[in-house]
């Protein structure tokens, strides 16, 4: 939970500094919401040495407000005991207070703001801070501050779904029960119901009517929520609607939202003024309002008090704001269209940090949509091209390269982003480039995934037959089902072997990897696999199980040469399903299984080894494994597998005598052996000197050898 960062543990005695990052709708604003409310009730003792706990919401923050301004604004009433002063004084002597800051991603910082004061550390150093932002503002905040702790909120489980349902429908049971049919029968919970918000627009409409069309695409959903209030204001106020010809006031009202919402995002606006909103037609601010699409709240200025009118989230403006792209593309012609994406969209990086446009466009634009994917296939080589190749070599070659230097990439990333987008697994040596780069390729694949044609995605982005993402979101994951199901991608394994092999790479995949698991055996070309650090164990003995999912798929991958499944937490019941199967896997060439509890599974080891007679590596790294067991396995290795040339099974429970018995039983040297058991107890030389250029190369290049 968030209120655990703020307890003291070994890597960090006193947190002080906490970043929480997620994706739109996730339940960010929530999650801190409660954390306040547990505050006040009592109800968590690790908030409780907080004598006071202040929540901002940083949409509502003038430029012109001082910190005291904004808790006064927003937190304390008018005959509030304290006065300014008071405030401040209370705020520079007391330890014990916590500061909220929700909603970094909609706030435009000035350097010489108190809030950028305080999250630098330059004032109320003794505070504790939390801030919370959407992944695609984290670089920019991470210039000002140096969090202790960083937390990402995922969402639901798949369970939460089925409870937020039944609880949001507590009074009409069996009509929850039939949502979540429908939500289950088509795999809906692995996807977008995930995102709470989401969920709760979908349980919205389910309340009003059972026909919803449901999918994992977001605009039909925003569509079908925009029409149903449309429809309910049209019902109270006895205005005749029917199909889709909107009322006038409410088409002209529409229109003025849709590029109010691209203004104020290009602008980085969420929060506007009440002439900003009436100065095409009062009457139009009423009818918005009456709608429910925006909403009104007071003014900070104590000189200018006058209301001011936001949308009701941050994606509801992206929603409007890409119908906007979507209705200028429909009634211009080609070269307009792509005039106003280069004028909005002109680098990667804007793109990156403005997807949810993009996305909900090219749901609304239809087959008018191939504008923008061409636009994004022409910024992809322009922008991309320098790092295209190393992104997709990095897993065999591993060079080492100072991208910052070597290339210019203005245009992929600030420089901050380059430490920004890190992995936060066991091994961080992959460039943080790659993933402002993958970030893009997410984008591109939401687009085609939102349009519903994945086609166009497989033709275009998959040119060299690797399909390859860490840490995608459930989202993210949901489309690679439908790229591992297209046509496209079938089409194509028609041709000559070579031509057809697919590598598929879904590192730190985590628990949304279950449908993709489901559909591996639809592309039986899959030459490389590599899955790891994507927590396929530990799950217990479930039907959705991953290693029981993996165990029923690879089977039909008959052209397997390369299978990387390290450091995954597999306990040995977790091998016993997968390993034997391997077996039937003849074309075999790399196997890595290190980082996982294998103990137990010599035999199994032993049974499977004569049918891989093409295996050439062998990584058992760290592996729990006893000595009689590698020894055991070092056996049937030089009886069957004659093209092995590593077999790595250093940090097992080996001694330096058995050690020397394996070597002698492999008769050749077969192991990438860096080191013994006893010396695996030390440090690693290379560690020793970790503060010399030298010793971090020979430190990287350690653990990127033992990275698979």
């Amino acid at each position: 939970s968030v209120a655990d960062a703020l307890v003291a543990r070994p890597d960090c005695p006193c947190p002080r500094r906490v970043l929480i990052e997620g994706q739109p709708g996730v339940g960010k604003t929530t999650t801190l919401s409660k954390l306040v409310l547990d505050w006040t009730k009592g109800d968590n003792k690790a908030l409780s040495e907080f004598d006071l706990v202040f929540y901002l919401a940083l949409r509502k923050v003038a430029e012109s407000q001082s910190l005291v301004d904004c808790i006064f604004d927003q937190l304390l009433p008018e005959d509030s005991p304290f006065d300014e002063d008071g405030l401040e004084e209370y705020l520079q002597t007391n330890k014990n207070v916590l500061i909220v800051f929700d909603g970094y991603d909609e706030w435009e910082p000035q350097e010489s703001h108190d809030i950028s004061k305080v999250l630098s550390g330059k004032i109320l150093r003794d505070c504790c801070v939390i801030v919370s932002t959407r992944p695609s503002r984290t670089s920019e905040l991470l210039k000002t501050m140096r969090p202790d702790t960083r937390l990402e909120i995922n969402g639901f489980h798949q369970e939460n779904v089925s409870i937020y349902v039944h609880k949001y429908f507590s009074n009409n049971i069996s009509k929850a029960e039939t949502l979540l049919d429908k939500l289950n029968s088509s795999y809906l919970s692995t996807g977008i119901t995930l995102t709470p918000m989401f969920l709760l627009l979908i349980c919205i409409l389910w309340e009003e009517r059972d026909d919803v069309l449901l999918s994992d695409r977001l605009c039909p959903l925003y569509d079908q929520l925009v029409l149903y209030l449309i429809t309910r204001l049209c019902a109270k106020e006895d205005i005749h609607f029917v199909g889709d010809n909107m009322p006038p006031n409410i088409a002209t009202a529409m229109l003025f939202l849709e590029k109010l919402a691209l203004d104020g995002l290009m602008r980085g606006k969420l929060v506007f003024e009440e002439e900003e909103v009436t100065h095409y037609s009062i009457d139009v601010l009423g009818t918005l309002l009456g709608l429910g699409f925006l909403h009104k709240q007071r003014s900070p200025s104590k000189l200018r008090p006058s209301p001011q009118y936001s949308f009701p989230h941050k994606t509801m403006q992206e929603y409007f704001a890409g119908r906007y792209i979507a209705s200028y593309v429909t009634a211009k012609d080609e070269s307009a269209g792509r005039s106003l994406l280069e004028e909005n969209f002109g680098t990667v990086r804007k793109v990156r940090e403005m997807d949810n446009v993009l996305i909900f466009a090219c749901g609304r634009l239809g087959r008018k949509a191939s504008v923008i994917f061409q636009y994004l296939v022409d910024l992809h080589k322009k922008d991309l091209g320098l790092i295209e190749e190393d992104f997709y070599t990095f897993y065999d070659v591993r060079i080492l390269k100072d991208w910052v230097r070597d290339t210019k990439l203005d245009n992929l990333a600030s420089k901050v982003d380059y430490t920004a987008f890190q992995m936060t697994g066991l091994f961080t040596d992959t460039p943080a480039v790659f993933f402002a780069y993958q970030t893009y390729m997410e984008t591109t694949l939401l687009c085609y995934f939102e349009w519903g044609q994945i086609d166009g995605f497989v033709e275009h982005f998959i040119r060299k037959r690797i399909i390859q993402f860490s840490d995608p979101t459930h989202r993210v994951c949901r489309a690679l089902v439908q790229v591992m199901k297209c046509d496209q991608l079938r089409q194509a394994q028609k041709g000559s072997p070579q031509q057809c092999d697919i590598i598929l790479r879904l590192l730190h995949a985590g628990k949304y990897l279950g449908p993709i698991l489901d559909t591996l055996g639809a592309c039986p070309c899959i030459a490389e696999l590599n899955l790891r650090q994507s927590y396929l164990g530990r799950y217990g003995p479930t039907v959705t199980r991953p290693s029981l999912q993996l165990s029923r798929q690879l089977p039909h991958l008959k052209r397997l040469r390369k299978l990387v499944l390290s450091w995954n937490d597999l306990l040995p019941e977790d091998a016993q399903l997968i390993l034997p199967v391997l077996e039937s896997l003849r074309m075999l060439e790399e196997l890595y299984l290190s980082g996982n509890d294998l103990h137990g599974t010599s035999d199994i080891f032993s049974n499977i080894l004569p049918f891989l007679i093409e295996l050439k590596i062998l990584k058992v790294f760290d592996c729990c494994m006893t000595s009689a067991e590698i020894i055991s396995i070092a056996h049937a290795t030089v009886k069957n597998c004659e093209k092995m040339n590593i077999f790595d099974f250093d940090s097992n429970i080996t001694t330096r005598q058995e050690y020397r018995r394996i070597d002698q039983i492999l008769k050749r040297p077969l192991a990438n052996h860096e080191l013994t058991t006893e010396q695996s107890s030390r440090v690693h030389p290379a560690a020793e000197i970790f503060g010399t250029k030298e010793g971090r190369r020979m430190f990287a290049k350690y653990w990127s050898s033992k990275a698979n």
